[in-house]
Protein backbone atom coordinates (compact mmCIF):
# COMPACT_ATOMS: atom_id res chain seq x y z
CA UNK A 1 0.00 0.00 0.00
CA UNK A 2 1.18 3.46 -0.95
CA UNK A 3 1.54 5.80 1.88
CA UNK A 4 1.31 8.85 -0.24
CA UNK A 5 -1.46 7.45 -2.25
CA UNK A 6 -3.41 7.02 0.60
CA UNK A 7 -2.94 10.28 1.62
CA UNK A 8 -3.80 11.55 -1.45
CA UNK A 9 -7.24 10.08 -1.42
CA UNK A 10 -8.09 11.42 2.16
CA UNK A 11 -6.88 15.27 1.44
CA UNK A 12 -9.54 15.02 -2.57
CA UNK A 13 -12.71 14.09 -0.01
CA UNK A 14 -15.46 16.87 0.02
CA UNK A 15 -17.69 15.63 2.86
CA UNK A 16 -17.33 14.38 6.17
CA UNK A 17 -19.10 11.62 5.05
CA UNK A 18 -16.47 10.61 1.94
CA UNK A 19 -14.45 11.11 4.85
CA UNK A 20 -15.68 8.70 7.57
CA UNK A 21 -15.82 6.30 4.35
CA UNK A 22 -12.03 6.15 3.71
CA UNK A 23 -11.16 5.79 7.10
CA UNK A 24 -12.94 2.79 7.68
CA UNK A 25 -11.92 1.41 4.17
CA UNK A 26 -8.57 1.80 6.02
CA UNK A 27 -8.35 1.86 9.97
CA UNK A 28 -11.75 0.30 10.48
CA UNK A 29 -12.31 -3.59 11.83
CA UNK A 30 -12.18 -4.66 7.90
CA UNK A 31 -10.02 -2.24 6.98
CA UNK A 32 -6.94 -3.03 4.76
CA UNK A 33 -5.10 -2.28 6.95
CA UNK A 34 -6.29 -3.58 10.10
CA UNK A 35 -6.45 -6.87 7.78
CA UNK A 36 -2.59 -6.81 7.10
CA UNK A 37 -2.28 -6.41 10.82
CA UNK A 38 -3.64 -9.62 11.38
CA UNK A 39 -1.74 -11.59 8.84
CA UNK A 40 1.81 -10.87 10.65
CA UNK A 41 1.42 -13.88 12.80
CA UNK A 42 2.64 -16.09 10.42
CA UNK A 43 5.33 -13.91 9.42
CA UNK A 44 8.55 -14.92 10.91
CA UNK A 45 10.14 -12.72 13.62
CA UNK A 46 12.42 -10.39 11.51
CA UNK A 47 9.50 -10.11 8.47
CA UNK A 48 7.22 -9.20 11.40
CA UNK A 49 9.20 -6.27 12.62
CA UNK A 50 9.90 -5.03 9.39
CA UNK A 51 6.32 -5.16 8.55
CA UNK A 52 4.66 -4.12 12.09
CA UNK A 53 6.97 -0.85 11.70
CA UNK A 54 5.45 -0.39 8.23
CA UNK A 55 2.01 -0.16 9.63
CA UNK A 56 2.19 1.47 11.96
CA UNK A 57 4.09 4.29 10.42
CA UNK A 58 1.09 4.50 7.49
CA UNK A 59 -1.55 3.77 10.38
CA UNK A 60 -0.25 6.96 12.24
CA UNK A 61 0.13 9.00 8.97
CA UNK A 62 -3.34 7.79 8.20
CA UNK A 63 -5.01 9.23 11.77
CA UNK A 64 -2.89 12.62 11.59
CA UNK A 65 -4.46 13.23 8.39
CA UNK A 66 -7.97 12.01 8.98
CA UNK A 67 -7.62 14.87 12.21
CA UNK A 68 -6.74 17.70 9.99
CA UNK A 69 -9.04 16.94 7.17
CA UNK A 70 -12.25 16.66 9.53
CA UNK A 71 -10.93 19.83 11.66
CA UNK A 72 -10.61 21.44 7.87
CA UNK A 73 -13.90 20.44 7.00
CA UNK A 74 -15.84 20.92 10.13
CA UNK A 75 -14.64 24.85 9.85
CA UNK A 76 -15.57 24.79 6.29
CA UNK A 77 -19.23 23.89 7.86
CA UNK A 78 -19.23 26.94 10.17
CA UNK A 79 -17.97 29.26 7.71
CA UNK A 80 -21.10 28.21 5.27
CA UNK A 81 -23.53 28.94 8.44
CA UNK A 82 -22.09 31.96 9.28
CA UNK A 83 -22.30 33.26 5.43
CA UNK A 84 -26.40 31.96 5.55
CA UNK A 85 -27.51 33.48 9.03
CA UNK A 86 -26.02 36.53 9.16
CA UNK A 87 -26.35 38.12 12.61
CA UNK A 88 -26.84 42.23 12.89
CA UNK A 89 -24.32 42.84 15.49
CA UNK A 90 -26.46 46.20 15.83
CA UNK A 91 -29.24 44.87 17.46
CA UNK A 92 -28.79 46.13 21.44
CA UNK A 93 -27.64 42.95 23.37
CA UNK A 94 -29.95 41.27 26.12
CA UNK A 95 -29.40 43.86 29.46
CA UNK A 96 -27.32 42.13 31.95
CA UNK A 97 -29.13 41.78 35.71
CA UNK A 98 -26.96 43.35 38.22
CA UNK A 99 -26.65 41.14 40.92
CA UNK A 100 -26.98 42.10 44.95
CA UNK A 101 -26.29 40.37 48.20
CA UNK A 102 -28.86 38.32 49.96
CA UNK A 103 -31.08 39.51 52.89
CA UNK A 104 -28.90 37.02 54.71
CA UNK A 105 -25.90 38.25 53.82
CA UNK A 106 -26.46 41.98 53.72
CA UNK A 107 -27.45 41.14 57.39
CA UNK A 108 -24.41 39.01 57.85
CA UNK A 109 -22.03 41.56 56.43
CA UNK A 110 -23.76 44.23 58.38
CA UNK A 111 -23.44 42.86 62.18
CA UNK A 112 -19.52 41.48 61.41
CA UNK A 113 -18.93 45.26 60.76
CA UNK A 114 -20.65 46.25 63.83
CA UNK A 115 -18.79 43.81 65.50
CA UNK A 116 -15.80 44.77 64.04
CA UNK A 117 -15.93 48.55 64.68
CA UNK A 118 -16.56 47.07 68.42
CA UNK A 119 -13.04 45.19 68.62
CA UNK A 120 -14.17 42.22 67.96
CA UNK A 121 -12.14 39.86 65.13
CA UNK A 122 -14.04 37.48 62.53
CA UNK A 123 -13.40 33.96 62.65
CA UNK A 124 -15.24 30.98 60.95
CA UNK A 125 -15.49 26.98 61.75
CA UNK A 126 -16.31 24.08 59.79
CA UNK A 127 -19.62 22.64 59.27
CA UNK A 128 -18.96 19.47 59.77
CA UNK A 129 -17.08 18.77 63.36
CA UNK A 130 -16.31 16.15 65.71
CA UNK A 131 -19.27 15.08 68.35
CA UNK A 132 -15.77 16.49 70.65
CA UNK A 133 -15.58 19.77 69.03
CA UNK A 134 -19.64 20.09 69.29
CA UNK A 135 -20.59 18.67 72.30
CA UNK A 136 -18.15 17.98 74.71
CA UNK A 137 -15.87 21.12 74.52
CA UNK A 138 -19.02 23.40 74.94
CA UNK A 139 -19.46 21.41 78.44
CA UNK A 140 -22.75 19.08 76.68
CA UNK A 141 -22.26 15.53 78.32
CA UNK A 142 -22.13 12.70 75.22
CA UNK A 143 -25.32 11.20 77.10
CA UNK A 144 -27.01 14.48 76.51
CA UNK A 145 -30.51 14.20 74.34
CA UNK A 146 -29.40 16.74 72.09
CA UNK A 147 -26.95 14.09 70.71
CA UNK A 148 -28.93 12.14 69.58
CA UNK A 149 -29.74 11.15 65.94
CA UNK A 150 -33.80 13.06 66.16
CA UNK A 151 -31.37 16.36 66.94
CA UNK A 152 -28.52 16.51 65.50
CA UNK A 153 -27.75 15.36 61.81
CA UNK A 154 -24.94 12.77 61.69
CA UNK A 155 -22.62 12.22 58.72
CA UNK A 156 -21.26 9.02 57.07
CA UNK A 157 -17.29 9.61 57.81
CA UNK A 158 -15.43 8.81 61.52
CA UNK A 159 -13.11 10.84 62.99
CA UNK A 160 -10.00 9.39 64.95
CA UNK A 161 -12.26 8.44 67.58
CA UNK A 162 -14.55 6.06 65.59
CA UNK A 163 -17.20 8.31 66.47
CA UNK A 164 -19.45 9.71 62.72
CA UNK A 165 -19.12 13.62 62.31
CA UNK A 166 -21.89 15.79 62.74
CA UNK A 167 -23.12 18.86 61.13
CA UNK A 168 -22.61 21.23 63.74
CA UNK A 169 -25.86 22.00 65.52
CA UNK A 170 -24.69 25.52 66.94
CA UNK A 171 -22.16 28.18 66.27
CA UNK A 172 -20.39 27.25 69.65
CA UNK A 173 -18.69 24.52 68.32
CA UNK A 174 -15.63 27.03 67.32
CA UNK A 175 -15.02 28.32 70.51
CA UNK A 176 -12.82 25.45 71.73
CA UNK A 177 -10.89 25.70 68.49
CA UNK A 178 -11.09 29.80 68.46
CA UNK A 179 -9.50 30.30 71.98
CA UNK A 180 -6.37 27.70 71.01
CA UNK A 181 -5.46 29.44 68.02
CA UNK A 182 -5.62 33.04 68.82
CA UNK A 183 -4.72 32.71 72.57
CA UNK A 184 -5.79 35.11 75.25
CA UNK A 185 -7.40 37.75 76.07
CA UNK A 186 -10.04 37.20 72.82
CA UNK A 187 -12.85 39.24 70.86
CA UNK A 188 -14.24 37.20 68.13
CA UNK A 189 -17.61 36.64 66.35
CA UNK A 190 -17.94 33.92 64.18
CA UNK A 191 -20.79 33.60 61.65
CA UNK A 192 -22.07 31.00 59.89
CA UNK A 193 -24.28 28.19 59.33
CA UNK A 194 -25.97 25.57 61.64
CA UNK A 195 -27.81 22.35 61.43
CA UNK A 196 -30.65 20.81 63.23
CA UNK A 197 -32.78 17.92 62.71
CA UNK A 198 -36.21 20.24 63.25
CA UNK A 199 -39.65 20.16 61.59
CA UNK A 200 -39.76 23.13 58.71
CA UNK A 201 -42.24 26.11 59.62
CA UNK A 202 -42.68 29.89 59.59
CA UNK A 203 -40.25 29.78 62.37
CA UNK A 204 -38.08 27.01 62.08
CA UNK A 205 -35.73 25.24 59.34
CA UNK A 206 -33.59 22.72 59.12
CA UNK A 207 -30.36 24.94 58.29
CA UNK A 208 -29.95 28.55 59.58
CA UNK A 209 -27.31 30.97 60.28
CA UNK A 210 -26.04 32.51 63.49
CA UNK A 211 -23.46 34.24 64.89
CA UNK A 212 -21.64 33.64 67.85
CA UNK A 213 -19.73 35.87 69.30
CA UNK A 214 -17.41 35.49 72.68
CA UNK A 215 -14.68 37.60 74.80
CA UNK A 216 -12.49 36.52 77.17
CA UNK A 217 -10.21 38.72 79.51
CA UNK A 218 -9.28 39.17 82.85
CA UNK A 219 -12.03 40.20 85.09
CA UNK A 220 -15.16 40.31 82.91
CA UNK A 221 -17.99 40.60 84.59
CA UNK A 222 -22.22 40.36 83.53
CA UNK A 223 -22.26 44.24 83.18
CA UNK A 224 -19.39 44.24 80.58
CA UNK A 225 -21.56 42.13 78.42
CA UNK A 226 -25.06 43.75 78.93
CA UNK A 227 -23.34 46.88 77.65
CA UNK A 228 -21.67 45.15 75.06
CA UNK A 229 -24.88 43.39 74.10
CA UNK A 230 -26.92 46.60 74.12
CA UNK A 231 -24.42 48.32 71.71
CA UNK A 232 -24.36 45.44 69.38
CA UNK A 233 -28.27 45.27 69.05
CA UNK A 234 -28.70 48.94 69.52
CA UNK A 235 -26.32 49.25 65.99
CA UNK A 236 -27.90 46.27 64.42
CA UNK A 237 -31.36 47.06 64.56
CA UNK A 238 -30.95 50.53 64.09
CA UNK A 239 -32.82 51.56 67.10
CA UNK A 240 -32.04 52.60 70.68
CA UNK A 241 -32.18 48.87 72.26
CA UNK A 242 -33.69 48.34 75.98
CA UNK A 243 -32.15 44.60 77.02
CA UNK A 244 -33.98 42.37 79.61
CA UNK A 245 -32.35 39.76 80.69
CA UNK A 246 -34.04 36.32 81.82
CA UNK A 247 -32.13 33.27 83.93
CA UNK A 248 -32.43 30.31 81.30
CA UNK A 249 -30.29 27.39 81.30
CA UNK A 250 -27.63 26.73 78.52
CA UNK A 251 -24.72 24.02 79.42
CA UNK A 252 -22.11 26.04 78.42
CA UNK A 253 -22.89 29.01 80.21
CA UNK A 254 -23.32 30.17 84.16
CA UNK A 255 -25.37 31.98 84.74
CA UNK A 256 -27.22 31.85 80.92
CA UNK A 257 -29.65 34.60 80.12
CA UNK A 258 -32.10 34.76 77.54
CA UNK A 259 -32.07 38.40 75.88
CA UNK A 260 -35.25 40.53 75.16
CA UNK A 261 -35.37 43.57 73.65
CA UNK A 262 -37.43 46.65 73.12
CA UNK A 263 -37.41 49.93 70.70
CA UNK A 264 -38.87 53.23 70.78
CA UNK A 265 -41.32 53.24 67.60
CA UNK A 266 -44.33 55.54 66.08
CA UNK A 267 -47.36 54.49 66.60
CA UNK A 268 -48.71 54.83 62.93
CA UNK A 269 -52.63 55.02 64.10
CA UNK A 270 -52.07 56.79 66.73
CA UNK A 271 -49.21 58.88 65.93
CA UNK A 272 -47.25 59.12 69.53
CA UNK A 273 -44.56 57.26 70.39
CA UNK A 274 -44.59 53.98 72.14
CA UNK A 275 -42.51 50.94 72.93
CA UNK A 276 -42.88 47.53 71.33
CA UNK A 277 -43.10 44.13 72.83
CA UNK A 278 -40.25 42.68 74.29
CA UNK A 279 -38.77 40.06 71.59
CA UNK A 280 -36.74 37.17 72.72
CA UNK A 281 -33.83 37.93 70.25
CA UNK A 282 -30.75 35.81 71.75
CA UNK A 283 -29.08 33.19 74.34
CA UNK A 284 -26.17 33.86 76.37
CA UNK A 285 -24.38 33.85 79.08
CA UNK A 286 -20.72 33.66 81.05
CA UNK A 287 -18.75 30.94 79.61
CA UNK A 288 -18.77 27.83 81.72
CA UNK A 289 -15.55 27.09 83.78
CA UNK A 290 -15.35 23.71 82.28
CA UNK A 291 -15.76 24.83 78.73
CA UNK A 292 -12.40 27.32 79.35
CA UNK A 293 -10.81 24.56 81.19
CA UNK A 294 -10.84 22.24 78.44
CA UNK A 295 -9.63 24.85 76.26
CA UNK A 296 -6.66 25.21 78.23
CA UNK A 297 -7.87 28.25 80.31
CA UNK A 298 -7.14 27.94 84.06
CA UNK A 299 -9.22 29.72 86.55
CA UNK A 300 -6.57 30.57 88.99
CA UNK A 301 -5.14 33.43 85.99
CA UNK A 302 -8.49 35.21 87.05
CA UNK A 303 -9.63 35.22 83.27
CA UNK A 304 -13.81 34.89 82.73
CA UNK A 305 -15.63 35.33 79.85
CA UNK A 306 -19.45 35.52 78.39
CA UNK A 307 -20.61 34.40 74.88
CA UNK A 308 -23.69 34.77 73.00
CA UNK A 309 -25.52 33.17 70.16
CA UNK A 310 -27.80 35.20 67.95
CA UNK A 311 -29.98 33.76 64.26
CA UNK A 312 -29.14 35.89 61.69
CA UNK A 313 -32.37 34.58 60.12
CA UNK A 314 -34.32 35.71 62.81
CA UNK A 315 -32.41 39.22 62.83
CA UNK A 316 -33.05 40.01 59.00
CA UNK A 317 -36.76 38.72 59.43
CA UNK A 318 -37.33 41.27 62.64
CA UNK A 319 -35.15 44.02 60.21
CA UNK A 320 -36.95 43.81 56.87
CA UNK A 321 -40.62 42.52 58.25
CA UNK A 322 -40.60 38.91 57.02
CA UNK A 323 -43.20 36.19 58.83
CA UNK A 324 -41.48 33.32 57.00
CA UNK A 325 -37.96 32.42 57.15
CA UNK A 326 -38.36 30.03 54.27
CA UNK A 327 -38.53 32.63 51.98
CA UNK A 328 -34.85 33.28 52.89
CA UNK A 329 -33.53 30.16 51.38
CA UNK A 330 -36.42 28.58 48.97
CA UNK A 331 -34.82 30.14 45.57
CA UNK A 332 -37.83 32.22 45.05
CA UNK A 333 -36.80 35.16 42.58
CA UNK A 334 -39.95 37.14 43.08
CA UNK A 335 -38.66 37.56 47.17
CA UNK A 336 -35.05 37.74 45.82
CA UNK A 337 -35.42 40.58 43.26
CA UNK A 338 -38.00 42.27 45.62
CA UNK A 339 -35.42 43.39 48.03
CA UNK A 340 -33.04 44.36 45.10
Amino acid sequence: MNKEQLLTQLSQVQTKEQLEARYQSYLGKKGSITTEFKTMGSLDPKAKKEKGQLLSDLKNSLEAAYADKEQSLSMTEINQLLEKELVDISLPATPAEKGHYSLLVQTRREMEEIAQSMGFIVATGSDVVTKYENFETVNIPITHPATEMHDTIYVNKQDQRGENYVLRTHTSSAQNYVIKKYGLPIKAVLPGRCYRFDEMDATHDTMFYQLEGIYIDKNVSIANFKNVITTFLSAVLKKEVEVRMRPAFFPFVEPGFEIDARYEYLDQKTGEKTMSKWLEILGAGMIHPNVLKEAGVESKEGRTGFAFGIGINRVAAMKFGIKDIRYFTNGDLRFIKSFA
